[in-house]
């Protein structure tokens, strides 16, 4: 019976310590830095829980702001006391931002608008946030604005054909097999 006892409590005790470490080793991967990479195809976010690629075809401008606009929810991300990172809802924007900050506290933001969401990264320091900034103004290559119209007519257009085809489709069996049978 004691031998029972003893037995289970080193398997309790070892459990415990285990879980602790699981939580311990989680909660270093989600505080770490993300790690901004730049190449001529576009911007790399290597990050534990939200990796991302964002490639230049899709980046419409990349500004240095000085202030933030107002982060009303946090949908699903961390925000620690400094550091805030994954999908948060931001005021006056009807989709969810995606921030990378190590520190949100402190201004200037490096801000990239593309065709589908809108980020916000920072570094710990405003020098590194800045050299960061002028690294992907160098560069990425930001897609031309005349381009996208072009590929939404085009995306326009084919749809415009398919709507058509498919109403050709509906109408071949019920309309025009009758009249051809009379």
């Amino acid at each position: 019976m004691l031998a029972v006892s003893v037995g289970m409590g080193l398997e309790l005790g070892f459990s415990m310590i285990l879980t602790i470490a699981t939580i311990i080793a989680f909660t270093i991967l989600v505080c770490r830095k993300p790690i901004i990479q730049i190449f001529h195809d576009g911007i790399y976010i290597k990050d534990f829980l939200y990796p991302t690629a964002i490639p230049n075809d899709s980046i419409k401008s990349i500004k240095l702001v000085h202030s933030m606009p107002k982060v009303t929810m946090r949908s699903n991300g961390y925000g620690g006391a400094f550091m805030w990172k994954g999908f948060f809802r931001i005021k006056d924007y009807r989709k969810r931002a995606v921030l990378y900050l190590e520190n949100h506290y402190k201004a200037p933001f490096i801000e990239i608008q593309t065709t589908q969401d809108l980020y916000f990264i920072n570094c710990k320091s405003p020098e590194q946030t800045t050299q960061l900034f002028d690294e992907m103004n160098a560069t990425v290559k930001l897609v031309d604005e005349s381009r996208l119209v072009d590929m939404k007519t085009a995306s326009q257009k084919r749809s415009i054909v398919v709507v058509v085809v498919f109403i050709a489709v509906l109408l071949i069996p019920s309309v025009i097999i009758p009249l051809l049978l009379s």
